[in-house]
């Protein structure tokens, strides 16, 4: 994403849910600085190439910064070394996370309690809160716990013993396996599945031995799963998601890993079992990791990188198999000159 939002539809219309807010107001959330009239008030946020009087907009790229005076946009954010002597500023540290903040401000609903749909099925000995939305179709197993201000999406199935803790959102058809315990303030996607065995068998010469799989999914608070992932189950122990997680749709996480906190998954990444990924790290779209890898925190794993031996922290790989990112670029650049190179070996040798 640029600095003026590029690739959001620019035929919509700004997002408000109501409130008006002060650009002071809006200062005091993000940690901003008003340049201009404080009291300027803004009713919704914009792209820029959309944006109309009573919006707030993002002009954080140089292309938007030079067009801040024909745009019809109540107020902007920008970084902190702008100016314009036509605009009400907003000046951050960083524009793109005051927008995210603002965006979140202007769009969040306060929890409307639907209660217990008539067509949910609920298990013997549940314990659910008061404040609580479960939809029609909803399977609640035996003995599960679902605190305040949770919803459970249509067609969702929820095991045995699982907890969900307070203000998560399980959107239609998650499956939940027996056991599974989520935080505060988790969300998870459609048709993704929490729990199901992790992927371990023994051969004896003749057919696969299951390994039976008896542990759990432990995941932590305001962690974010899109659609149709898989975590799976331990054989021993717990596979842990620790708080802050965010993952894209299509990831699939194996039996007894551990992802550190505040880390990035992107879309159709396959992580075998046992594999320990750091804190604070981003891990590319379709990268692969062999099993019982350590990553350390801060790494960083490039797209479609095979990762098959520990990963220090700091680290940048990429490649298969995956190494140094800088070594990687060195030997592709080198790969491309290939066919020149021997081009020139052959007619040296005529």
């Amino acid at each position: 994403m640029d600095g003026g939002l590029r690739g959001v539809d620019h035929r919509s219309q700004a997002i408000s849910n109501g409130p008006m807010f002060s650009l002071s107001e809006l200062a005091s959330l993000v940690g901003g600085e008003v340049v201009g009239p404080e009291d300027t008030v803004v009713s919704g946020i914009a792209p820029f190439d959309s944006a109309g009087p009573g919006d707030i907009t993002l002009a954080a790229g140089a292309k938007y910064l030079r067009s801040l005076e024909t745009c019809p946009a109540a107020a902007a954010i920008v970084p902190r070394h702008a100016d314009s002597p036509a605009k009400p500023l907003l000046r951050v540290e960083n524009p793109r996370l005051a927008f995210a903040l603002i965006l979140d401000r202007f769009t969040r609903q306060p929890f409307d309690p639907l209660g217990i749909s008539p067509l949910a099925s609920i298990g013997r000995d549940c314990r659910i809160a008061e404040r609580v939305s479960i939809h029609p179709f909803v399977a609640l197993g035996r003995n599960v716990v679902v605190e305040e201000e949770v919803t459970v999406g249509p067609g969702t199935s929820v095991g045995d013993d699982c907890r969900i803790g307070r203000g998560s959102t399980l959107h239609a058809n998650v499956t939940l396996y027996p056991g599974v315990r989520l935080g505060a303030n988790v969300v998870i996607h459609s048709g993704t599945v929490i729990g199901a065995d992790g992927f371990g068998y023994v051969f004896d010469g003749t057919r696969q031995v299951k390994i039976a799989q008896t542990g759990c999914v432990e995941i932590g608070d305001e962690v974010e799963i899109g659609a149709n992932c898989c975590v799976d189950r331990a054989t021993f122990g717990a596979t842990v998601i620790e708080r802050h997680v965010k993952m894209d749709n299509l990831v699939h996480i194996g039996h007894n890993c551990r992802i550190g906190e505040n880390t990035i998954i992107v879309g159709c990444v396959g992580v075998s079992g046992s594999v320990e990924i750091g804190r604070n790290c981003v891990v590319a779209g379709q990268a692969g990791f062999a099993d019982h890898v350590k990553v350390g925190d801060g790494a960083k794993i490039y797209a479609r990188a095979a990762v098959f031996k520990d990963v220090p922290s700091g680290g940048e790989v990429s490649g298969v198999p995956a190494q140094d990112n800088r070594r990687e670029l060195k030997m592709q650049a080198a790969l491309r000159r290939l066919p020149e190179w021997m081009e020139r070996r052959r007619r040296s040798g005529e």
